[in-house]
């Protein structure tokens, strides 16, 4: 059972970047001298025969820069229910990516870069497929799928019937959470950056609870407002003017509301009553 959901990216770098290293530039920087990445399982496919993620990069840049095209990919998420795939499992994290490289060739002729994750907020195995804006066969930019609406759905869930998966009963629009809505904000801007570090607290086991993740929250210089107009907001120094800035949880992700992230609080409850506690990954809990 899986959702999908599709946002368009005018930074084919930091797509690629987030994806394969986090944002973390020390994590990046041990990964990078180790030769590895932070996902679980990869895949990647160029009509020129490229193979590293800085040829497809530039692949995407320049087919932007040729064609004049303001988005140099079409960023997607195919996520599944925790009990659908464990994510402790290889061989089903290697699943989730064979489900994803299926998708991506079904749904364009075009290059496209597979990476899965294992570390989400609510325990579920996700695939990030990036594809490069332009379709290799007519030479235009991508027209079909996407939108979750037009057609996107309806090639998902026929795939999930070929590959014996279960369908969404009453399939909604996912909201998008903030691997997906992070695209929206500026690269290294306020939100993203604030958006990051809660996504970071977050997927930290210790946050079980709200007080708990106001703990983990002040670790990373971010503190939570709640008032009865606003709800959930977060604050944190901003770079640009060292002036405090805030945003509304809604206006990053609906994960990062008090419903969104009681259920993932929820999730690590269940897990630390099942496994004992964990802590938190010393790398900042970016395993895959």
């Amino acid at each position: 059972m899986s959702t999908v959901n599709v946002r368009p990216s005018t930074n084919a770098a930091g797509a690629v970047g987030y994806i394969l290293y986090g944002r973390d530039p020390e994590v990046r920087k041990e990964l990078l001298k180790a030769g590895s990445t932070r996902a679980a399982a990869y895949a990647m496919s160029m009509v020129d025969g490229g193979t590293t993620p800085s040829e497809f990069i530039a692949c995407a840049e320049a087919h932007a820069a040729a064609h004049g095209r303001t988005n140099q990919l079409q960023s997607y998420v195919l996520a599944f229910h925790p009990d659908e795939f464990d994510v402790t499992s290889h061989a089903d994290l290697e699943r989730i990516r064979d489900v994803a490289v299926e998708l991506a060739e079904r749904m364009h002729s075009a290059d496209y870069m597979v990476a899965v994750h294992s570390d989400s907020a609510g325990g579920h195995g996700h695939a990030h497929i990036l594809v490069i804006n332009h379709d290799n066969l007519t030479g235009k930019s991508l027209q079909r799928y996407t939108s979750w609406k037009h057609g996107l759905r309806q090639l998902n869930d026929e795939l999930m019937a070929d590959e014996g998966l279960r369908v969404l009963p009453d399939p909604e629009e996912p909201k998008p959470d903030w691997e997906l809505r992070r695209e929206v904000f500026a690269p290294g801007g306020f939100e993203q950056v604030l958006g990051d570090k809660v996504y970071d607290a977050l997927t930290d086991s210790r946050s079980t609870n709200r007080e708990a993740f106001e703990h983990v929250l002040a670790e990373h210089g971010v503190t939570l407002a709640v008032t009865n107009r606003d709800g959930w907001s977060y604050k944190m120094r901003r770079d640009d003017n060292n002036k405090l800035g805030r945003k509304k949880a809604s206006g990053l992700t609906p994960e990062f509301t008090a419903e969104g992230a009681q259920a993932i609080f929820d999730y690590h409850s269940q897990k630390e009553k099942g496994h004992g506690t964990a802590g938190h990954d010393a790398a900042g809990g970016r395993v895959g």
